[in-house]
């Protein structure tokens, strides 16, 4: 292959590899108009061009896959200059700390949750019993409502979550968060960490991201004073404790729909919705 591009030995070959990165981040810095104007005329010739287009091609996959792939996609991120993200979804780890894994309870609940976002606004969801059963959770920055909706095999209920039943059902939660003195990288990106104490006395860390572009991300949770968007934590609903982690974060469209409180569902009251939650929760009778 060396013989190919024209050159003897790979110590050559190393060197122009090293030359090309650099001259990767000088074109960044410079401008590719200019870097034309002033090597245009030594590409012009043909055998030339050929091993150019060649090297380029191995150093653009190779130099790609690196910036990916190394540290979990924590250097693409910094190189990026981070919040890379503002528009896409996160998909979480679920487990539950507090259940025996091998319980048949453990089969039916959700292992899997969703965080879809653009333009600030928020959608949670998972589903549990093969699809049978799921939960959106719609924070909308737009509009500042929030609502919950539940589908339960055929029957679809929505309720709108006042300002007053979000603050009750968040202050219930947790009593005060401190920022904890260590980092992870998690999903490729890097992560901090808050100590938070539960209302029931126990003292959980969790950790954090400012590396997706969602502005006051925790406003309809209980994390609410963390600036950043939640990684790995936990939350307790209906008797039953969470831990969410996610597993990764992609950047993709996600449609404007994905927002809007849904008009076929059944609107019932946030009371009414929450009892029908926890008579679900075998643990909770």
């Amino acid at each position: 292959m060396w013989c190919f591009l024209g050159f003897r030995t790979p110590k050559i070959l190393i060197k122009l590899v090293f030359a090309s990165i650099v001259g990767y981040f000088i074109i960044k810095k410079v401008g590719l108009d200019e870097i034309m104007r002033l090597y245009l005329p030594f590409i012009l010739n043909s055998n030339i061009m050929k091993r150019i287009i060649i090297i380029l091609i191995i150093l653009l996959i190779g130099t790609g896959a690196f910036l990916y792939f190394y540290k979990g996609g924590n250097l693409f991120s910094k190189i990026l200059g981070g919040k890379i993200v503002k528009e896409g979804v996160i998909e979480y780890d679920i487990t539950y700390p507090k259940v025996d894994p091998n319980s048949m309870m453990v089969s039916g609940l959700p292992s899997k949750a969703f965080l879809r976002f653009k333009n600030n606004n928020m959608v949670n969801d998972m589903s549990g019993m093969m699809g049978l059963i799921s939960i959106t959770y719609i924070s909308n920055q737009t509009t500042k409502k929030v609502a919950q909706t539940l589908t339960l095999i055929n029957k679809k209920y929505v309720s709108d979550i006042s300002t007053d039943e979000m603050k009750q059902m968040n202050d219930s939660y947790l009593t005060g968060i401190t920022q904890g003195k260590n980092t992870e990288v998690i999903a490729g990106l890097k992560c901090k960490e808050a100590i938070v104490k539960l209302v029931n006395g126990e003292e959980v860390h969790v950790f954090y991201t400012n590396e997706i572009g969602i502005k006051n991300p925790n406003w309809s949770n209980p994390y609410s004073k963390i600036d950043g968007v939640m990684m790995d934590f936990t939350m307790e609903r209906y008797g039953l404790a969470m831990h969410l982690k996610a597993k990764s974060v992609l950047a993709q469209k996600v449609d404007d729909a994905a927002f809007d409180i849904p008009d076929d569902h059944k609107k019932i009251s946030f009371a009414e919705l929450e009892k029908i939650l926890q008579e679900l929760n075998p643990g909770s009778n």
